[in-house]
């Protein structure tokens, strides 16, 4: 407890959540957590400072095995109150809010809620309300914490809402970036893995973009769902394509070596590269109509979004002159450059 008698907690859900937390809260006296692999990072930067609260099981396809987990489910939302409980919490940073361990904290929280960014489904919902639903229903058969489970968006009227585009009042730091390849870099999604995506579609879209940045080679990096045995298949073939396979992860290999050029359908990675005028938003390549549109109305997009025109276009400038040219392609509509955000207090 600090002299003012306030206790902040945290629960951040990745390792992007805890360089916010190093970055903009590095006095965070609890750190919440459920996935057993970010405690050593959390221990680095929080040491002493944490509480493991575990995850629900997993829904499952066999209904013989539904009555069980459904028990188990209720037994773990019990054992978070009684965390709860024991921790003199009065004020929460949380960076979800349509997940069920989320929700059922907001639920019964008395004290002051922070919502800080999540990447870029903070900012806008890059998928249908139809296919959120349906994920929530399953989870909720499967003894999830049910409220408003079919719902994309928690009433933020409540919480303080912080992000670093929009309201600007958090930062993050650029990574530091290794020496520059002639070669570009696509940020991989899980989208054959959740469904949102056919292999065929994704197999063409990776084609398309290996032939607009031609004669540059192409790096795949994988998300860590993607599966290596499928993306292997899926790159067979293509021509100056070829998969890392590095389990390093996204900012310790641009730590190594950058990339003239990058492109993601809908990775959060490109906002925070910082590379603006070097990134571009592809989700049409990829058939998501409607992220592209989203991410071309969000105002305070700082990455371009286009398709095969601009990937080309973007890519012969940097071919022929090693640099960007904002003006050569045009930002999203409404959009400004992106200003620095000011230092959360």
């Amino acid at each position: 407890m600090v002299e003012d008698g306030t206790f902040v907690a945290a629960l951040p859900r990745s390792l992007l959540h805890l360089r916010f937390l190093v970055e903009n809260r590095p006095s965070t006296q609890l750190v919440l957590f459920r996935d057993a692999g970010l405690a050593p990072a959390i221990e680095q930067h929080f040491p002493g400072r944490s509480l493991y609260l575990g995850r629900e099981q997993r829904p499952s396809r066999n209904p013989l095995h539904l009555l069980r987990i459904r028990a188990e489910n209720r037994a773990y939302y019990h054992s978070v109150a009684q965390a709860f409980a024991s921790q003199p919490i009065n004020r929460l940073i949380l960076f979800l809010e349509g997940e069920p361990l989320e929700r059922f904290i907001i639920s019964r929280f008395a004290g002051e809620i922070e919502l800080w960014e999540d990447g870029i489904s903070h900012y806008i919902d890059l998928t249908s309300p139809l296919w959120y639903a349906a994920r929530g229903l399953i989870q909720g058969v499967s003894g999830f914490y049910a409220g408003q489970i079919t719902q994309r968006r928690a009433d933020r009227s409540r919480m303080t809402v912080r992000d670093r585009f929009e309201r600007r009042d958090l930062v993050l730091a650029p990574p530091k970036l290794g020496s520059r390849r002639a070669g570009g870099l696509l940020i991989g999604s899980p989208l054959v893995e959740d469904g949102i995506a056919s292999p065929a579609v994704f197999r063409r879209a990776v084609q398309t973009v290996a032939a607009g940045i031609a004669p540059l080679e192409l790096k795949y990096l994988p998300h860590p769902r993607e599966n290596l045995g499928r993306l292997d298949e899926a790159l067979a073939g293509i021509p100056r394509t070829s998969l890392i396979r590095s389990s390093a992860g996204l900012l310790p290999h641009l730590a190594e070596h950058s990339y003239l050029l990058y492109a993601a359908a809908n990775s959060t990675a490109l906002l925070d590269l910082c590379e603006f005028d070097r990134s571009l938003f592809v989700p049409s390549l990829f058939g998501l109509g409607r992220m592209d549109r989203e991410l071309r109305a969000w105002e305070a997009n700082p990455v371009m979004v286009g398709g095969m025109e601009a990937l080309a276009k973007l890519a012969a400038r940097l071919q022929a002159t090693g640099q960007p040219d904002p003006a050569s392609i045009e930002h999203p509509e409404g959009s400004e450059e992106p200003k620095k955000p000011t230092q959360l207090a």
